[in-house]
């Protein structure tokens, strides 16, 4: 058992999620834990404080147990967009899948451009970031995230592969610089999640999908886009055309989160 769940004082029985690359991510009790060797729990555990989150427990450094912070937050007791598309994906083609699958596109899209109206971008959105929990839709894991309030500084050099838009890809493998995040890209990596779980197939064709993180990127820059119809589980033309309109490679055609879910709710109307 980590130390920090002693000194923090957090009660029930610890379970070890995850950990690589540096961060440790506990449950104990109805309270998760998250420890970074650097920065990033306590970063995201001020950006959630400035947001008001009201899973947000507390953020701190490590203190006596070495470097690094650590964030507390109420356990989210739901099912990601990842989870959420898996009857889509297994082929239950009816009305009230048709239905689940545009209401839980237009409530993704609509948390997203909450964020994006408090000032803030996410800059790392994957299927697993966007969460169901009950009546609210969740967007987490913002250690990421850039805004209007200072928060501890880190270079970003972009988040997983998959769901990075074309012109931050391109920013990646053309500079070594800090990568300031965009709500159109945000919009990129929504609809690259949505499409994901409703293909299980990442929009982009790679010409090698084994290979490294730079041959992918250089792909998505190059705007290899995958043939929608021939991953599909079954055709969905107003889910897909919305998709599609938000996985333009220009950020400036793209709609904007707020545009995007009222295409979804004008689909299911």
């Amino acid at each position: 058992m980590h130390p920090l769940i002693t000194e923090l004082g957090l009660d029930g029985d610890p379970k070890l999620l995850h950990e690589r690359r540096g961060t440790t991510f506990f449950k104990v009790g109805d309270t998760a834990l998250k420890i970074t060797d650097g920065l990033m729990a306590g970063r995201e555990g001020e950006v959630l404080a400035v947001l008001r989150a009201d899973h947000y427990i507390a953020h701190g450094t490590h203190g006596t147990h070495g470097q690094g912070t650590w964030l507390t937050m109420r356990w989210i007791d739901g099912t990601s967009l990842w989870d959420t598309l898996e009857p889509a994906h297994r082929g239950d083609d009816t009305p009230a899948i048709r239905r689940s699958i545009l209401t839980a596109a237009a409530e993704a899209a609509e948390a997203l451009a909450d964020l994006h109206a408090a000032g803030w971008t996410h800059g790392d959105l994957q299927p697993d970031h966007v969460v169901f929990e009950h009546d609210a839709v969740r967007i987490i894991d913002l250690a990421c995230a850039q805004g209007p309030v200072a928060v501890p500084f880190y270079v970003h050099r972009g988040g997983l592969a998959h769901t990075t838009a074309p012109e931050i890809a391109t920013l990646i493998l053309d500079t070594t610089d800090h990568i300031t995040t965009t709500p159109e890209a945000d919009v990129w990596s929504l609809a690259a999640s949505l499409f994901w779980s409703w293909t299980r197939t990442p929009p982009t064709d790679y010409r090698d999908p084994d290979s490294g993180r730079s041959e992918l990127l250089a792909d998505i820059a190059a705007c290899r886009p995958r043939e929608l119809a021939a991953v599909r589980p079954w055709s969905f033309p107003h889910f897909e055309d919305a998709v599609l309109a938000a996985l333009t490679h220009d950020p400036e055609r793209r709609p904007s989160a707020a545009v995007l879910a009222q295409s979804f709710r004008s689909a299911n109307a």
